[in-house]
């Protein structure tokens, strides 16, 4: 697993650095990104959907939020 901080980067910053982390799986794995704010979770969420990956998203707190994407093996 890979773990992003990506708190208090605007966007496309937080999609930027997990487009990265996922490219390092080099397949099937997870990535972890913490970000602030919502706007980022729903283009993380577009990102996953469009890799086919499967997406969980937690609030940890009232500006925190966890986005754990799952790639498979093959994914791009």
């Amino acid at each position: 697993m890979i773990q992003v901080n990506a708190m208090g980067d605007a966007c496309p910053v937080p999609v930027v650095k997990t487009l990265q982390a996922l490219k390092e799986l080099h397949g099937a794995g997870t990535v972890q990104t913490l970000v602030d704010n919502k706007v980022a979770v729903e283009n993380l969420t577009r990102l996953a959907e469009s890799k086919g990956c499967t997406i969980e998203t937690e609030q940890l707190a009232e500006n925190r939020f966890r986005v754990t994407i799952t790639a498979q093996a093959g994914a791009q």
